[in-house]
C-alpha cells in the first residue's frame, strides 16, 4: 500500500535537518514573531502570502521541525520525476480554473486529499494567492483555501484554523538577503460559519476569503496596486532609510508607518510621485543604493571599508575558489532565468545538492592527504564557502555604491530633499 503523503518517512525526516540549515544560511537574518499565536489545538491551514517563489513555502518549512504538507499547481507535476521528487517533499498538486475546464474537474479529489492531511492532525500550507509576484501587495485570494478549509470543518468535530503568515524580504532577488516572518491571528473556521448559518456557500467562502487577506495585509508591508506602486514604495524605504538593515522589525513598522501616512494624505504624496522617480531612475542609472545614501556619505568610512575589503580578499578568494563549481554554475543559470524572483530558490536548490555532494568530496580529499585533525579544521573552515563567497559579493556592491556616492552630490542633494519632504506628509 502506497504510503500516504502526510506520513513521515526516515529519509525525509532526517534529510530536514539538512535542508533546514541551508535555508538558515540562506539569510543573513531571520525573524519569526507570533510563534505564540499558533493554537495548539484543532487542524492548521497556514495562508502566508506569496511573493518569492520557492523561497516561501521553505520559509514556512522552518518555523517548526514539524511536517507539513504544501499544494503547488498542478502543471508542474507533469514529469513523472519531478513529481516523483514533489511527493517526497509532501508537495501535492491542486488544479486551477485558469488550467482549463478538464483540470478543474480534479479538483475535489485535491480537496478531499487536503481535507485528510487535516483530519490526520498534519500541518498543511496554501499558498493562496495561486502564484507568486515580487511585490508589497497582494493578489486576489483563491477559493482552494476556502473549499479546504470548509471540507475540514464539516468533516471532523475539532477546530479548524487559517493562520495567516506575513513573509518580508529584505529584497527579493539577492541572496542571503534578510527574512521576517509575522504568525498573525488565526481565523477559527468553524465559528466564521456558525456566526453566517443563512448564508449561501459563496458567502462562506468569500467571508473566509475576505478574512484571509485581511490576515496578510496586517502582516506586510502592504502597498495597493496601481501605477503609484514603485513610488510609494521608494517614498517610504526614504523614509525609513534611518534605520539598520538588520533591524528588521523597526524597519517593518516604519514601512508600515509610512505607507499609512501616505494613504491618508494622499494628495501631498502624489505631489511628489513624479519627483521620487526622477530620484529612482538617476540612482539606479548611478548605481547607488539607498542604504548609502541613508547611513550618510563618510570618505573616511568609506575608505576603511575598502581597506578592509581588501584585507579579508584573499579569504573570500579562497571560499570563492573550493565553491567555485557550485556558484559559478547557478549565477550563470540564474541570470538567464526570466522570472527573477525565482532565482533564490533557485540558488537555494543548487546549494541543497550541490554543496552538500561537493563537501562530501571535500572531506574525502581532505582526510585522504591530511592527519584528521588538520583536515577536520580544514572541512569546518571551508563549510560556509558559498555564503560567505555571497556575503562577498554583497560586501563589494555596497562599497562600490559608497564610492559612487561619494561623487554625486546632486543625487545625495536631492536625496535629503526628498527626505524633508516626505517627513512633512
Amino acid at each position: 500500500m502506497a504510503k500516504k503523503i502526510y506520513e513521515n518517512g526516515w529519509w525525509y525526516d532526517h534529510l530536514r535537518y539538512i535542508t533546514d540549515a541551508y535555508i538558515r544560511a540562506s539569510y543573513r537574518k531571520m525573524v519569526f514573531e507570533g510563534l505564540d499565536k499558533i493554537p495548539a489545538d484543532g487542524a492548521l491551514i497556514f495562508a502566508p502570502n506569496h511573493c518569492c517563489a520557492l523561497m516561501d513555502p521553505l520559509a514556512m518549512l522552518i518555523m517548526a521541525h514539524e511536517p507539513m504538507v504544501f499544494v503547488a499547481r498542478a502543471d508542474i507535476f507533469a514529469n513523472p520525476l519531478i513529481a516523483k521528487v514533489l511527493t517526497f517533499l509532501k508537495i501535492m498538486p491542486i488544479n486551477r480554473i485558469r488550467d482549463g475546464f478538464r483540470s478543474v474537474a480534479h479538483t475535489a479529489e485535491a480537496i478531499e486529499k487536503s481535507v485528510e492531511v487535516l483530519n490526520n492532525k498534519v500541518r498543511f500550507c496554501i499558498l493562496s494567492e495561486g502564484t507568486h509576484r515580487p511585490m508589497h501587495s497582494l493578489l486576489p485570494i483563491g477559493k482552494g483555501i476556502a473549499r479546504v478549509a470548509c471540507g475540514a470543518a464539516e468533516s471532523q468535530p475539532d477546530k479548524v484554523y487559517i493562520v495567516p503568515v506575513g513573509l518580508e524580504y529584505g529584497d527579493y532577488f539577492r541572496f542571503r538577503t534578510t527574512l521576517q516572518v509575522r504568525v498573525g491571528d488565526p481565523i477559527d473556521v468553524k465559528a466564521l460559519l456558525d456566526s453566517m448559518p443563512e448564508a449561501l456557500e459563496r458567502e462562506r467562502m468569500d467571508a473566509i476569503r475576505s478574512g484571509v487577506r485581511d490576515g496578510l495585509k496586517e502582516n506586510i508591508v502592504f502597498i495597493g496596486d496601481g501605477e503609484d506602486y514603485d513610488a510609494v514604495w521608494e517614498m517610504a524605504k526614504i523614509s525609513s532609510g534611518g534605520i539598520p538593515p538588520l533591524r528588521l522589525r523597526e524597519r517593518f513598522e516604519a514601512n508600515r508607518a509610512a505607507v499609512a501616512r501616505f494613504d491618508g494624505n494622499m494628495d501631498a504624496a502624489r505631489a511628489l510621485f513624479s519627483r521620487v522617480r526622477g530620484f529612482t531612475a538617476l540612482r539606479h542609472s548611478a548605481g547607488v543604493s539607498l542604504e548609502s545614501l541613508a547611513k550618510g556619505v563618510s570618505p573616511v568610512r568609506t575608505v576603511l571599508r575598502t581597506l578592509l575589503g581588501l584585507i579579508l580578499l584573499p579569504l573570500y578568494m579562497a571560499w570563492a575558489a573550493v565553491s567555485l563549481p557550485v556558484w559559478l554554475p547557478s549565477e550563470i543559470v540564474a541570470g538567464r532565468l526570466e522570472d527573477k524572483a525565482f532565482k533564490n530558490s533557485f540558488r537555494c536548490g543548487i546549494l541543497v545538492f550541490g554543496w552538500t555532494l561537493m563537501l562530501l568530496i571535500w572531506a574525502v580529499v581532505l582526510f585522504c592527504c591530511l592527519k584528521w585533525y588538520w583536515a577536520l579544521a580544514a572541512l569546518v573552515a571551508i563549510l560556509p564557502a558559498p555564503f560567505m563567497t555571497y556575503d562577498a559579493f554583497n560586501f563589494a556592491r555596497m562599497t562600490l555604491s559608497d564610492w559612487k556616492a561619494l561623487w554625486r552630490k546632486e543625487l545625495r542633494r536631492e536625496y535629503e530633499e526628498l527626505k524633508k519632504e516626505i517627513k512633512k506628509i
